[in-house]
């Protein structure tokens, strides 16, 4: 949890900065913060899975 907690804010902070500096327009920020959050909360339940079975 802490590590995906830390991957989540880390990244979204780099996007809120772009987003700050006017490299990337809002709705990217926005597009770029749903998509990661799902992506790693997927990786995590992947992991659970493979648990579970073996």
């Amino acid at each position: 949890m802490k590590g995906n907690y830390r991957k989540i804010v880390g990244f979204n902070s780099g996007l809120i900065l772009l987003g700050a500096i006017g490299i990337l327009q809002p709705t990217m920020t926005a597009l770029l913060h749903n998509s990661s959050t799902i992506a790693i909360s997927l990786n995590s339940m992947t992991n659970l899975l493979e648990n579970r079975e073996g």
